[in-house]
Protein backbone atom coordinates (compact mmCIF):
# COMPACT_ATOMS: atom_id res chain seq x y z
CA UNK A 1 0.00 0.00 0.00
CA UNK A 2 3.17 2.25 0.99
CA UNK A 3 4.60 1.46 -1.80
CA UNK A 4 1.59 2.63 -4.31
CA UNK A 5 0.89 5.76 -2.87
CA UNK A 6 4.70 6.88 -3.10
CA UNK A 7 4.84 5.73 -6.90
CA UNK A 8 1.60 7.66 -7.32
CA UNK A 9 3.52 10.61 -6.01
CA UNK A 10 6.14 10.00 -8.25
CA UNK A 11 4.32 9.95 -11.42
CA UNK A 12 2.40 13.00 -10.61
CA UNK A 13 5.53 15.03 -10.20
CA UNK A 14 7.13 13.71 -13.18
CA UNK A 15 3.93 14.30 -14.67
CA UNK A 16 3.86 17.95 -13.49
CA UNK A 17 7.47 18.43 -14.22
CA UNK A 18 7.13 17.34 -17.94
CA UNK A 19 3.82 19.58 -18.13
CA UNK A 20 6.52 22.68 -16.49
CA UNK A 21 9.26 21.74 -18.97
CA UNK A 22 6.66 22.12 -22.24
CA UNK A 23 5.17 25.28 -21.27
CA UNK A 24 8.09 26.82 -20.49
CA UNK A 25 9.86 25.10 -24.23
CA UNK A 26 6.67 26.80 -26.09
CA UNK A 27 6.91 30.13 -24.11
CA UNK A 28 10.60 30.19 -25.24
CA UNK A 29 9.60 29.29 -28.61
CA UNK A 30 7.81 32.64 -28.87
CA UNK A 31 9.98 34.51 -27.31
CA UNK A 32 12.75 33.39 -29.79
CA UNK A 33 10.84 34.86 -32.70
CA UNK A 34 10.65 38.56 -31.17
CA UNK A 35 13.27 41.15 -31.54
CA UNK A 36 15.82 41.27 -28.81
CA UNK A 37 15.33 45.03 -28.39
CA UNK A 38 11.03 43.99 -27.24
CA UNK A 39 12.64 41.30 -25.17
CA UNK A 40 14.92 43.88 -23.21
CA UNK A 41 11.90 46.78 -23.23
CA UNK A 42 9.49 43.71 -21.86
CA UNK A 43 11.86 43.08 -19.00
CA UNK A 44 13.18 46.81 -17.95
CA UNK A 45 8.55 47.63 -18.03
CA UNK A 46 8.20 44.46 -15.69
CA UNK A 47 11.44 45.66 -13.68
CA UNK A 48 10.33 49.20 -12.99
CA UNK A 49 7.23 48.39 -11.37
CA UNK A 50 7.50 48.49 -7.14
CA UNK A 51 5.77 45.13 -6.58
CA UNK A 52 7.64 43.08 -9.20
CA UNK A 53 11.17 44.47 -9.70
CA UNK A 54 13.83 43.03 -10.84
CA UNK A 55 13.63 39.80 -9.20
CA UNK A 56 10.78 38.75 -11.30
CA UNK A 57 11.53 40.45 -14.42
CA UNK A 58 14.91 38.43 -14.38
CA UNK A 59 13.18 35.05 -13.08
CA UNK A 60 10.91 35.98 -15.88
CA UNK A 61 14.04 36.21 -18.70
CA UNK A 62 15.68 33.47 -17.68
CA UNK A 63 12.58 30.85 -17.72
CA UNK A 64 11.64 32.43 -21.41
CA UNK A 65 15.16 31.87 -22.84
CA UNK A 66 16.56 36.05 -22.53
CA UNK A 67 20.35 35.75 -22.44
CA UNK A 68 21.19 35.60 -18.60
CA UNK A 69 23.82 38.46 -18.79
CA UNK A 70 21.36 40.67 -20.42
CA UNK A 71 18.53 39.44 -18.37
CA UNK A 72 20.27 40.91 -15.32
CA UNK A 73 21.47 43.94 -16.54
CA UNK A 74 18.23 44.81 -17.18
CA UNK A 75 16.45 43.65 -14.74
CA UNK A 76 18.72 45.37 -12.28
CA UNK A 77 18.75 48.71 -14.00
CA UNK A 78 14.51 48.75 -14.85
CA UNK A 79 14.86 48.84 -10.49
CA UNK A 80 17.72 51.07 -10.13
CA UNK A 81 15.75 53.67 -12.21
CA UNK A 82 12.24 52.85 -10.27
CA UNK A 83 14.56 53.72 -6.86
CA UNK A 84 16.24 56.80 -8.66
CA UNK A 85 12.72 57.83 -9.39
CA UNK A 86 11.09 56.79 -5.93
CA UNK A 87 14.38 58.55 -4.04
CA UNK A 88 13.44 62.11 -6.23
CA UNK A 89 9.71 61.64 -5.02
CA UNK A 90 10.20 60.77 -1.82
CA UNK A 91 12.43 63.77 -1.02
CA UNK A 92 10.04 66.23 -2.35
CA UNK A 93 7.57 64.97 -0.29
CA UNK A 94 9.27 64.68 2.26
CA UNK A 95 10.58 68.42 2.61
CA UNK A 96 7.02 69.75 2.43
CA UNK A 97 5.52 67.17 5.18
CA UNK A 98 6.58 67.47 9.19
CA UNK A 99 7.95 64.29 10.44
CA UNK A 100 5.38 62.22 12.34
CA UNK A 101 5.31 58.98 15.03
CA UNK A 102 5.63 56.60 11.45
CA UNK A 103 8.44 58.80 10.22
CA UNK A 104 10.04 58.66 13.33
CA UNK A 105 9.85 55.19 13.93
CA UNK A 106 11.46 54.47 10.80
CA UNK A 107 14.40 56.60 11.56
CA UNK A 108 15.26 55.12 14.90
CA UNK A 109 15.00 51.43 13.60
CA UNK A 110 17.04 53.03 10.39
CA UNK A 111 19.68 54.19 12.62
CA UNK A 112 19.92 51.38 14.81
CA UNK A 113 21.12 49.47 11.79
CA UNK A 114 22.14 51.93 9.51
CA UNK A 115 20.86 52.65 6.04
CA UNK A 116 22.99 50.03 3.77
CA UNK A 117 21.30 47.31 6.25
CA UNK A 118 18.18 48.41 6.47
CA UNK A 119 17.84 48.41 3.07
CA UNK A 120 19.34 45.19 1.79
CA UNK A 121 16.61 43.70 5.03
CA UNK A 122 13.84 45.75 3.76
CA UNK A 123 14.70 44.80 0.09
CA UNK A 124 13.88 41.30 0.92
CA UNK A 125 10.25 41.71 2.89
CA UNK A 126 9.44 45.15 0.60
CA UNK A 127 9.62 46.73 -2.47
CA UNK A 128 13.36 48.28 -3.12
CA UNK A 129 11.64 51.50 -4.28
CA UNK A 130 8.96 51.77 -1.57
CA UNK A 131 11.16 51.47 0.95
CA UNK A 132 13.78 54.48 -0.87
CA UNK A 133 10.58 56.15 -1.15
CA UNK A 134 9.55 55.93 2.70
CA UNK A 135 13.56 56.14 3.87
CA UNK A 136 14.12 59.42 1.51
CA UNK A 137 10.99 60.75 2.81
CA UNK A 138 11.98 60.27 5.78
CA UNK A 139 14.35 62.88 5.69
CA UNK A 140 17.24 60.46 5.36
CA UNK A 141 20.49 61.06 3.26
CA UNK A 142 18.99 60.68 -0.51
CA UNK A 143 22.65 59.62 -1.57
CA UNK A 144 23.18 57.35 1.11
CA UNK A 145 19.35 55.79 0.31
CA UNK A 146 19.97 55.74 -3.04
CA UNK A 147 23.27 53.76 -3.40
CA UNK A 148 21.66 51.44 -0.92
CA UNK A 149 18.86 51.12 -2.99
CA UNK A 150 20.82 50.39 -6.08
CA UNK A 151 23.16 47.74 -4.73
CA UNK A 152 19.87 46.28 -2.96
CA UNK A 153 18.56 45.55 -6.43
CA UNK A 154 21.84 44.33 -8.14
CA UNK A 155 21.72 41.83 -5.25
CA UNK A 156 18.44 40.96 -5.01
CA UNK A 157 18.68 40.34 -8.74
CA UNK A 158 21.97 38.70 -8.41
CA UNK A 159 20.25 36.18 -6.13
CA UNK A 160 17.09 35.34 -7.70
CA UNK A 161 18.81 34.43 -11.13
CA UNK A 162 21.01 32.07 -9.44
CA UNK A 163 17.82 30.66 -7.79
CA UNK A 164 16.22 30.69 -10.76
CA UNK A 165 18.81 29.01 -13.09
CA UNK A 166 19.27 26.35 -10.55
CA UNK A 167 16.01 25.45 -10.95
CA UNK A 168 15.85 25.33 -14.46
CA UNK A 169 18.88 23.24 -14.09
CA UNK A 170 16.91 20.29 -12.02
CA UNK A 171 13.74 20.63 -14.45
CA UNK A 172 15.86 20.08 -17.31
Amino acid sequence: MRVDIERRAIVKVWKETHVLQDVILQVQQFVDTLPAPLQVIALMVIAVVPIFEGDVAVAIGLVTGVWWPLALVTSAAGTGLATVVAVAAGAKLGSKRTKGEREQRVLARVEKWGIPIAMLLGGFFFSVTINAFVMSAAGLSRTLVLTSGIGTAIFNTLFVAALTSGFLALIF
